[in-house]
């Protein structure tokens, strides 16, 4: 019995062979399709949560003593927008893209600041490499030359008031900054997350 279904599977491919291999050609194709777009809404999904939590933590800011910049967590610990932006070219606008560029440029910015906060509040004093005059430099014939060289030496330099400095970047770059959470685009975002398995499109 098994052998009367193998050689007729064998007799079927034989005679099919251009079926049999247009088949495996729609397959492979369609599968490539499909991993594209599973990465794609994968990445969307992605996109989303790092958009949520970013806007979360500058909206508690923004609730919170205006006198007292408490937000000192990173807005984006990762940063998929930048990996996966060729994915959304075709679903998206241009301006749309530049809203989301934007947006993630100023999150950038602020968790730069907020390191260097971290930084100034840690080690209160630069650390510069200057060029200090420190005597003659010995010739090939052991005779000390009457020209000075400088020699890089490093010294605690303090930057008084450079933490308020940064502190205020901090706060007028997180009240500019423009929420997308809720705005069509992110919408856009939020439908390619939900698209279906079988969505090849």
């Amino acid at each position: 019995m098994i052998m009367t279904i193998l050689r007729f599977i064998q007799t079927f491919l034989n005679n099919n062979l251009g079926v049999v291999t247009f088949i495996v050609g729609f397959l492979a194709i369609y599968l490539y399709i499909k991993q594209k777009n599973d990465r794609k809404r994968d990445a969307a999904s992605l996109i989303l949560q790092e958009i949520r939590y970013a806007e979360q933590q500058i909206r508690h800011y923004k609730n919170s003593n205006p006198n007292q910049y408490n937000l000192a967590d990173r807005l984006l610990p990762t940063n998929s927008w930048n990996d996966n932006i060729h994915l959304f070219i075709k679903d998206l606008e241009e301006n749309e893209i530049d809203m989301i560029s934007a947006f993630y440029a100023k999150a950038k910015y602020i968790d730069f600041l907020i390191l260097k906060r971290s930084e100034q509040k840690t080690n209160p004093h630069q650390q510069p490499a200057l060029p200090v005059p420190v005597g003659g430099q010995p010739s090939q014939t052991g005779q000390t030359q009457d020209q000075t060289f400088p020699q890089v030496v490093q010294f605690s330099l303090p930057i008084p008031g450079a933490e308020l400095v940064t502190i205020e970047l901090l706060r007028q770059i997180s009240y500019s900054i423009e929420l997308i959470y809720n705005t069509p685009v992110v919408e856009k975002l939020r439908k390619i997350s939900n698209r279906k398995w079988y969505y090849i499109v």
